[in-house]
């Protein structure tokens, strides 16, 4: 799959190169990309082909179905709605294959069109909610955040994390997971900030349903809907600021709310980190 990076890097971690190596090739899939590789504080690495993190599943076609069974994954962390999941499903004949996690509740469809057809609308209110959004996040995907760890301490990965655009709730969880195990903030913001950067298509939310109440997002001002559909590591920062200020830490956070103590944490790691000597 060739995808145009249009950015340049000095950290190895992120250049073109490195970027290509992490994206996962299963045509149809978005944003599908490997958490694997990256380095931790304690000179470990984070295992590759073990966690996962995409956008919505809804362009797999059949015939290429292989390419995703051939992940081996054990466990699907979906973060959509009800209705993002009816309107773009998994392929059933993966979800028989494995556990598969979601959980009922849906946007008020009315309050996002109402936001997006306000003609007072700017790109700094636009990013004030964004930052808004993310501080809530913890808290509104709590059960998500709880599932994802009870799954990796019972062995069930390889393990996907999937929002629809791969890039809010599945930013926040992918970066709470990739703090957990011990990498650097700067470089789980990194991460995060890829999903603009590897020409995330702008099209991405109003191509979905008709209904979708996000397909208001054509009509905005340009600027709003980039602030909109950047992943801006400002953005993934308003959830640290939030959880350092309330916990201290991601791991003290994480003790607090879902019970996952030291061992429990040093077993997580013992799981999905390694130690290279090349």
């Amino acid at each position: 799959m060739q995808v145009e990076l249009e950015f340049s890097v000095t950290n190895e971690l992120f250049t073109p190169e490195a970027v290509r190596a992490r994206l996962v090739a299963v045509p149809g899939a978005h944003n599908m990309r490997d958490l694997g590789g990256y380095p931790t504080a304690d000179g470990r690495f984070v295992r590759s082909d073990l966690l996962f993190r995409s956008g919505h599943p809804g362009d797999i076609l059949a015939e290429h179905l292989p390419d995703l069974l051939a992940l081996g994954l054990r466990t699907i962390i979906d973060l959509r709605t009800t209705g993002e999941r009816r309107a773009r499903a998994f392929p059933d004949a993966l979800i028989a294959s494995l556990t598969y996690w979601s959980r009922d509740y849906d946007f008020s469809r009315g309050e996002i069109v109402k936001m997006l057809s306000d003609p007072t609308l700017t790109a700094s209110n636009m990013r004030e909610r964004i930052f808004a959004s993310y501080s809530r996040y913890p808290e509104e995907q709590r059960d998500a955040i709880g599932a994802v760890f009870k799954a990796i301490l019972a062995g069930r990965f390889p393990l996907l994390i999937n929002c629809t655009a791969g890039k809010d709730r599945t930013g926040v969880i992918s970066a709470i997971l990739l703090s957990a195990l011990g990498v650097p903030r700067e470089i789980v913001r990194e991460d995060y900030a890829l999903t603009e950067k590897i020409n995330y298509p702008t099209t991405l939310l109003h191509r979905l349903e008709p209904d979708n109440p996000y397909a208001a997002v054509e009509h905005v001002d340009l600027e709003v809907r980039r602030a909109m559909m950047r992943s801006a590591p400002e953005y993934l920062d308003a959830m640290f600021e939030t959880l350092d200020a309330v916990y201290g830490s991601i791991p003290a956070y994480l003790e607090s709310e879902h019970g996952i103590g030291d061992d429990q944490l040093t077993s997580i790691r013992e799981l999905l980190l390694e130690r290279r000597t090349d």
